[in-house]
């Protein structure tokens, strides 16, 4: 492979990449670290995490079990940007005897990251999840089953078909939010990721007054806690996530582009592929993904013709968690892909049986 790709093609071909410009989309890692409250939370639910793991380990069943450690990751990942994502997820909720009220939420909730699922999957044995996670979830695997119950998928993942009898819950309404399972918004807590945010965009504003960034997460319930932070901050933000129609998106995407007082456009990694948003000059990564290629789409939306300010990302890790493995677990697919001249996208999003014993490893 590295002889054909150094002897042979660099001779026919011309491969055009965005290096020229690599330093203007400087990657600094912002890391910090967590208050004491935060990490005894973060250290018990890891802890509790690492005996679910080491039990597949020990009965030699860890791949079979791949949905239930998707599970156990999300959590620490959730974990890591607010408690609140685990403390008062939808779960958590019907743990504490909710069950019946928010019966049609958790229906709605896809089966792999928790979140309201995003361009919804229904499969033949009525399992929803969003559709990017079940793709993902089935690169990953190698092959496509349900995550939740095993049994073969029926759905044609590439095409519009898959979204399959969508429940009545999920057609419209307004649903409440992570806020509303709040017992007080008057006593609503930050968190040190949103803290560092914060600092981060007023440095943005102070040294360009008319600077517009973009914060990109995973999960659209800490977006709507950075939100919240962000408004009673007098921070003027909208949001795009999957879950809104056209028309909301819109809304959104015109008052960022067009109102010089809303600086920020908070959006979830799964909406606004192939968005042309040149008006913001900064990008902020809420939370790392182990394939690099999901981040670079994400800096693409300002990384584009039209782009005439110089232009710097912003990555925020917090010391000591499980970010930090995935961070290496980045370079180390980030080689894999390079030498392969970028034809290997699989080569990107499978977590194969040692990455997973790294990211649970003590």
């Amino acid at each position: 492979m590295t002889l054909l790709k150094e002897k042979v093609l660099k001779g026919i071909v011309l491969r055009r990449t965005k290096i020229g410009r690599a330093a203007d989309l400087a990657l600094p890692p912002k890391t910090d670290s967590f208050d004491r409250n935060e990490m005894g939370f973060y250290e018990a639910l890891y802890t509790r995490s690492c005996t679910q793991f080491d039990s597949y380990v020990v009965a030699g069943t860890l791949l079979n079990n791949y949905a239930h450690i998707f599970d156990l990751l999300t959590r620490l990942r959730q974990a890591v940007d607010h408690p609140y994502l685990v403390a008062f997820s939808k779960t958590a909720e019907s743990r504490e005897g909710c069950k019946n009220q928010q019966n049609g939420a958790m229906e709605s909730q896809c089966g792999i990251c928790h979140e309201l699922a995003e361009d919804v999957v229904v499969t033949s044995c009525d399992h929803v999840f969003c559709k990017s996670c079940l793709m993902e979830c089935s690169a990953t695997l190698g092959n496509v089953s349900c995550p939740s119950c095993s049994k073969p998928l029926t759905v044609d993942l590439t095409t519009e078909n898959s979204r399959r009898k969508v429940p009545a819950n999920l057609k419209g309404g307004k649903r409440s939010g992570i806020l509303g399972r709040l017992q007080s918004l008057a006593d609503f807590k930050t968190s040190t990721k949103i803290d560092a945010l914060r600092e981060e965009i007023r440095n943005m504003i102070e040294h360009d007054g008319s600077a517009k960034g973009i914060v990109f997460s995973q999960f659209t319930s800490f977006l709507d806690l950075i939100e919240f932070s962000l408004q009673r901050s007098g921070i003027k933000c909208v949001q795009l996530n999957g879950k809104m129609n056209m028309a909301e998106k819109g809304r959104a995407i015109d008052t960022f582009i067009n109102d010089p007082d809303c600086r920020i456009f908070l959006m979830s990694l799964k909406a606004g592929v192939a968005l042309n948003l040149t008006v913001a000059s900064q990008v902020f990564l809420m939370d790392p993904w182990w394939n690099p290629a999901v981040e670079s789409q994400a800096q693409d939306r300002i990384h584009r013709i039209g782009q005439f300010k110089l232009i710097r990302s912003t990555r925020f890790v917090i010391k000591d968690t499980v970010e930090e493995r995935i961070l290496q677990l980045q370079e180390k697919k980030q080689l894999v892909f390079d030498g392969t001249v970028g034809d290997s996208p699989e080569a990107m999003s499978k977590l194969t049986e040692a990455d997973l014993r790294f990211l649970f490893q003590n």
